[in-house]
């Protein structure tokens, strides 16, 4: 499911993302990354902050760099402008912010799904859908969240700055964020058993 989550991912992002806001994130986070980068460098040269020796500083401090990176890429909002509400229960939903399904569709999103009934067949096509993109939008918004703490407590670790135990906990975060990714692909495991649209 993890594998087939990646490919639902990169197959629709172009569905939830923005390309001109992509461009203009990593625009702004490539020059930020090189500003940090030249700005360590110097202070690096003239004080000699990170005390380590040559290798292991320069990998601290590209590293560093690379998590000033992601986190100016966080910060910018990539995605589409939100579409009109959609409806769901009688209710009033944004497609780009839709992170849960209806309770008759809920089981076809387990471990082990049982068949599609035909009843629930339009609920699951509607619902996974939504999920889809919900899923998408959260994905690429807090991944590069989660990519910059993890370059950057590398980067502490090897420079010596940061204890062990901020490694673990961004290690959880990371493997909460698997199964986002899981729950991607079992939603379109589910949209797939549901057949095509009538």
């Amino acid at each position: 499911m993890f594998a087939l989550g990646w490919r639902v991912f990169f197959r629709y992002c172009g569905d939830v993302l923005d390309p001109r806001r992509v461009r203009r994130a990593v625009t702004w986070s490539g020059a930020a990354a090189v500003v940090a980068l030249v700005l360590m460098l110097v202070l690096e040269a003239r004080v000699d902050w990170t005390t380590r020796a040559p290798l292991p500083s320069m990998a601290g401090i590209v590293l560093l760099a690379a998590g000033v990176g992601l986190l100016t890429f966080a910060c910018f909002p990539t995605g589409r402008p939100p579409e009109l509400a959609a409806t769901i229960n009688g209710r009033q939903v944004r497609p780009s912010e839709q992170l849960s399904v209806r309770t008759s569709v809920q089981p076809y999103l387990r471990r082990r799904p049982r068949p599609v009934a035909p009843e629930d067949r339009d609920a699951v096509r509607t619902d996974t859908a939504l999920l889809r993109r919900g899923l998408i939008a959260l994905l690429s918004r807090v991944a590069p969240l989660l990519g910059a703490a993890a370059v950057a407590v590398v980067g502490g670790l090897l420079l010596g700055a940061v204890p062990l135990w901020p490694a673990a906990a961004v290690l959880v975060y990371v493997l909460g964020l698997s199964e986002y990714v899981v729950r991607l692909g079992r939603a379109e495991r589910a949209r797939v058993a549901a057949g095509p649209t009538s």
